[in-house]
């Protein structure tokens, strides 16, 4: 008796499992289909912040020219520190804060560490991080465009590389020690365009130029480059073939490139509506949602697909889009997800609550 309601047990147990692979997938996604999302035990809490504010590693850095606060979601003080010297720029990465001043520039963890980086000269036009490698491109006193990049301990790993032509995108590659560049001049009368795969030992695989459009945005993903322009998508191999070219028909609002999924997805704005567009890295549409008009921001985190203006933040679950917040009053800076939880950054709030 005991063997056989082991045996039907098995049984039970292997035929659940085949139908849960056969229809599973589709059955809940139906199920998250009819859900309505909303924010549940929304709360407010009241910031002390200074000119500008950004959420940064798990908490709030505020700051101006002179003074500088890293504070709770509670508005406690962690640290807060003054400087007698002023900073000319300020940049927030996930987990460092880059301080240009008149001859040097420092970087500050979350602790209030500060390391003094070589000495760069000219005007930092844009920091950014990406697979544990930070790039900062910084204009010379020359009128040239450099690139600067940095490991995770901070040491520069590309030194001043030069460039005539302006540096309008960098993305730093996640499988190798490579990244992508794009440049842009008018010598011809036209947007000319020149797109890089470079190795961060200065070695250069190939480039190519794309001519009569802007490109917007490069990507590196399994080692092939993704780059998007106001006219096309561009899909290159890590040889430099071009494997495939979509055409874009409309003004781009946001983009976000989600390896993990291995899909693109473009905000497009039209003049009543804005329209998601998702396309997979074989350059094939999968999805089109309509959204409501005004919307600016796509992202994709923990696989929930959320499109947002100043205003509003939508869910999209499926084909179908719930609103999910709403503040007609203030206008929200940046938001963040940590699981279920939401944190929704204005001037002086932060609204938290969970999605459910």
């Amino acid at each position: 008796m005991k063997k056989t309601i082991i045996f039907i047990s098995v049984v039970l147990i292997i035929v659940v499992g085949i139908l849960y692979s056969t229809y599973g997938e589709e059955f809940f996604s139906a199920l998250d289909e009819k859900k309505v999302y909303s924010i549940v035990n929304i709360k407010s809490t009241h910031l002390d912040t200074l000119d500008e504010y950004k959420f940064f590693d798990r908490g709030i850095i505020t700051y101006n020219n002179q003074k500088m606060k890293f504070i709770n979601y509670d508005n406690s003080s962690i640290w807060e520190s003054e400087n007698a010297v002023f900073s000319k720029k300020i940049f927030v990465t996930d987990n460092y804060i880059f301080r240009q001043m008149e001859n040097s520039t420092e970087v500050i963890d979350k602790n209030n560490q500060r390391y003094v980086v070589a000495e760069i000269p000219g005007d930092i036009l844009n920091v950014s991080r990406e697979n544990d490698e930070t790039y900062m491109v910084v204009k010379t006193d020359t009128g040239q465009n450099s690139l600067y990049i940095m490991n995770d301990n901070n040491e520069v790993v590309v030194d001043n590389k030069k460039f005539d032509e302006i540096i309008t995108g960098v993305a730093i590659g996640d499988k190798s020690e490579g990244y992508s560049l794009i440049t842009l001049n008018f010598e011809k009368g036209i947007p000319e365009n020149t797109l890089y795969f470079n190795l961060l030992d200065d070695v250069e695989l190939w480039n190519t130029t794309i001519e009569n459009e802007l490109l917007v945005k490069t990507q590196i993903v399994n080692n092939n480059i993704i780059a998007i322009g106001d006219k096309n998508i561009y899909y290159y191999n890590t040889n430099g073939k071009l494997m495939w070219k979509n055409s874009i028909y409309n003004r781009i609002s946001d983009i976000e490139i989600h390896k993990e999924s291995q899909k693109i997805y473009m905000l497009y704005d039209h003049d009543d509506s804005t329209e998601l567009i998702t396309y997979n890295f074989e350059g094939k549409i999968k999805e089109i949602i309509n959204t409501p008009a005004g919307m600016k921001n796509v992202e994709v985190i923990d696989n929930k697909i959320i499109v947002s203006n100043e205003n509003a933040i939508f869910l999209i679950h499926g084909s179908k889009l719930d609103k999910i917040f709403e503040d007609n009053q203030d206008s929200i800076k940046d938001y963040v997800l940590e699981g279920s939880t939401i944190k929704i950054l204005f001037k002086d709030k932060l609204v938290s609550g969970i999605i459910k």
